[in-house]
């Protein structure tokens, strides 16, 4: 089979966390990956990193990620009919990422009469529902691309729920595919080890968040509650560690970013520049190190369409603390695999964090269960259940 899958957003070889690039990126790049694997071929056309620096890089024999340059949606999709054309290329169907993306790819259906696969990732009305951000342009794009779309393909069935509830979609095109995590990858190492290759200090409590520093992570959240615990327990300021991993700290940009600066003012406000840190985005490679040198990973998301981070440090066995919310309820059970706080409540969420940083038992047994929860998680399985939402739209 052929594939065309449309990338406009983010490149997916950009690093999580830098930028717009997050949850999206993993998930394409490893989609891509395993159907090549499968002996599929797919090419990714996405913008290119800089003007005019269009380039074609092969990943794999069988999976290609073309960088075309863009102005804006129209040109973008007009780039790839001509690129298409010039290269005499034949696809048998088209897959699209992100709301950008399927505006492109309705187009493209219609001009290569072909099948429209599309991924949201994650929708406008839940910006709206969460964030009180009210983009009336995209949630009318949405809708139009999910009555254009052949087959939609969601992460849990709460999404499906919603784009039937708010978007009016038949569930007949709606297919639910669970996104995978790499078991080769991201494991569990000794937190000793992990600490002393991460150069940090083992005997400090460590608390890791990771993900975009975006107001929907709720960062503001974690660092009110361990200032609170700080004010309490004035011997605990200088036992802890809050690692904050996302963002390119090397960047200008992001010092600038609205967000950032927020949240700076308010560690320097709760006198926590000794104890909480912006580390930037790490390789791919490191993280599952990150996850295992934890005392607790946090996720104190407003929201979470899957939820990727919680994912990643349940398969290393780290003791996750996460709001109750999105695509996380479907991979935490509280108390079993993981704990939950009540959303937007860092009163909660200072609690159950000194409980568990307290409770080497619970993290343990938590940590455990957490590595069992995941086991069935696979690229390879969401490869072949996606290859099988193509197959039944030719």
């Amino acid at each position: 089979m052929n594939i065309a899958m449309i990338s406009y957003w983010s490149c997916p070889l950009t690093r999580p966390g830098v930028l717009k690039a997050g949850g999206m990126n993993i998930y394409i790049l490893n989609l891509i990956y395993c159907l090549g694997r499968l002996g599929h071929k797919i090419d990714v056309y996405t913008r290119t990193h800089k003007k005019k620096d269009e380039k074609l890089i092969t990943i794999h024999r069988n999976t290609r990620i073309i960088h075309l340059t863009s102005f804006d949606i129209n040109s973008y999709e007009k780039r790839i009919v001509n690129y298409i054309n010039d290269n005499n290329l034949k696809y048998d169907l088209i897959h699209s990422h992100y709301y950008y993306s399927g505006l492109i790819g309705c187009s493209l259906k219609e001009k290569l009469s072909i099948p429209l696969v599309m991924t949201f990732h994650t929708l406008g009305v839940m910006k709206k529902i969460y964030l009180h951000i009210n983009d009336k342009k995209r949630i009318e794009h949405e809708k139009k691309i999910a009555r254009c779309a052949d087959g939609i393909i969601v992460s849990t069935k709460l999404e499906s729920h919603d784009l039937i509830r708010y978007y009016n979609v038949s569930s007949k095109k709606i297919f639910v595919v669970s996104p995978g995590v790499n078991h080769n990858i991201f494991k569990r190492y000794d937190r000793n080890y992990s600490c002393r290759k991460l150069n940090l200090e083992e005997d400090k409590k460590i608390i890791v968040f990771i993900g975009r520093i975006d107001p929907v992570k709720r960062i503001n959240l974690l660092i009110e509650a361990v200032a609170k615990l700080s004010k309490i327990y004035p011997s605990f300021k200088n036992k802890f560690l809050v690692l904050l991993i996302g963002g390119d700290i090397g960047s200008r940009e992001f010092w600038k970013n609205k967000e950032v600066k927020k949240i700076r003012y308010l560690i320097a406000k709760k006198d926590l520049e000794c104890c909480v840190k912006f580390i930037g985005s790490q390789p791919h490679h490191l993280l599952p190190f990150y996850y295992s040198a934890a005392d607790v990973v946090v996720m104190p998301s407003i929201y979470e369409s899957f939820g990727f981070v919680v994912l990643e440090a349940l398969a290393c066995g780290s003791t996750v603390l996460a709001s109750k919310t999105g695509g996380v309820t479907f991979l935490i059970k509280d108390k079993e695999n993981g704990r939950y706080f009540k959303s937007e409540n860092y009163d909660n969420l200072s609690e159950i964090l000194w409980e568990l940083l307290n409770d080497d038992k619970q993290r343990i047994r938590l940590g455990n269960n957490a590595l069992k929860s995941v086991r069935n998680y696979s690229w390879e399985k969401q490869a072949e259940e996606t290859l099988g939402v193509y197959k039944s739209l030719l």
